[in-house]
């Protein structure tokens, strides 16, 4: 195992992930239950590393997810009309009571921005307005004052088609440290300590995804299967918190590699 990568966490869901979203040192897991319809969500605080709740579940057990997560509160939202996906319903929900804190009805949502939220109202004439996440309140788009920053503390993946030239020269790269050919697409997240890749490959049971770190001089630090078997190419499999590296496993297996 390498010294610059330590595994400090993982943990194995019941269902699925279908999400996880980072704000600031904090991650909100998605999972779904298929044969239940059910979808549940779980806070996890990554200095403490511990769960703040988990398998938390609304009303709206299915058509439900999350439109954006920022500082103590995510923006929830709800399909009113599975034929016409712009018509949502949506509330704020406050990470420290585990309360709804406002909600309204029958709009389309627009952008979410600094903790403000644009949303359309799909009956009347009435035009586009901004709200005050924290509150469901009204608000001038140039509010000063509390305007939420996002967290740069994150860094995601690029992802990269096979037609992209940058595809092309980790294709070959994986091919002359592993002897896999990467197929299709793939992600790569570079930083100071290291560089990663989600490399997609295929076989007779169908197509795999395997998670590749490597130090800059080309040595290998961590190999992952991330998932078997699959119908198609996958991504979005991987990111960085503050100086965690952070991926799921297995579909159901959250884990946390410190660097």
């Amino acid at each position: 195992m390498s010294e610059q990568l330590k595994p400090v966490f993982s943990h194995q869901f019941e269902q699925d992930i279908w999400e996880v979203l980072p704000d600031g040192e904090k991650l909100l897991i998605s999972t779904r239950d298929n044969e239940n319809l059910q979808v549940s969500f779980s806070m996890f605080d990554l200095v403490e590393r511990k769960f703040l709740w988990k398998n938390i579940s609304f009303e709206e057990s299915w058509w439900i997810s999350a439109y954006d997560f920022q500082g103590d509160v995510i923006v929830f939202q709800t399909y009113n009309d599975t034929q016409d996906i712009e018509a949502r319903s949506v509330f704020g929900f406050d990470i420290n009571s585990e309360e709804a804190l406002w909600s309204i009805d029958d709009v389309k949502l627009n952008k979410s921005n600094r903790g403000m939220l644009s949303i359309t109202p799909l009956s009347g004439e009435y035009e586009s307005f901004t709200i005050d996440i924290k509150t469901g309140q009204e608000i001038s788009e140039t509010k000063d004052g509390e305007a939420l920053e996002k967290s740069d503390n994150c860094k995601f993946p690029l992802h990269y088609e096979s037609e992209n030239p940058h595809f092309e020269t980790l294709a070959k790269f994986v091919k002359s440290k592993l002897g896999t050919d990467l197929i299709g697409s793939c992600d790569y997240l570079e930083v100071p300590e290291f560089f990663a890749i989600a490399v997609n490959s295929k076989d007779e049971t169908g197509y795999n995804l395997d998670l590749f770190v490597f130090k800059h001089e080309g040595s290998l630090l961590l190999e992952k299967p991330l998932d078997r078997e699959l119908k198609g190419l996958a991504s979005g499999t991987f990111f960085i918190v503050g100086q965690a590296l952070i991926f799921v496993e297995g579909k159901r297996n959250l884990v946390f590699y410190s660097f």
